[in-house]
């Protein structure tokens, strides 16, 4: 009975510390509903994620997807580094895509799926 108890207290404490972030001054849902960056929402906060990167730093690739939704493209590179990328302005499957370069936010994993590196690519 002892070791249940104790099994319990230690489940509770670790769900509770890993809680998602919660960022600042940005609609979530909104951003979720800007796919492919087609409405300019995300530009329109993408700093606002920049600054509040240490937030987001070693959280998951399920984590991430859970906060601000599936990335509009996924990228594999060696040693198993994976990059989630949000396009910012209209992309190539928007409307009003202009053929030049536009804007995305680059979010890096490592191999033991965390979150390490936030940054923001001109891409075509």
């Amino acid at each position: 009975m002892k070791n249940k108890l104790l099994s319990l207290l230690l489940l509770c404490i670790l769900y509770g510390c890993s809680s998602m972030p919660e960022l600042n001054n940005i609609d979530l849902n909104q951003w979720k509903s800007d796919k492919n960056g087609c409405n300019s929402y995300r530009i329109s906060v993408a700093n606002e994620i920049i600054n509040q990167k240490k937030k987001l730093k070693g959280l998951s690739q399920t984590e991430i997807i859970s906060l601000l939704g599936q990335a509009d493209q996924h990228e594999l590179y060696e040693r198993s580094q994976k990059f989630f990328i949000y396009y910012l302005e209209p992309g190539k499957k928007c409307e009003n895509y202009s053929d030049q370069y536009f804007r995305a936010l680059y979010i890096r994993f490592n191999a033991l799926d965390q979150a390490i590196d936030f940054n923001i690519q001109k891409i075509k």
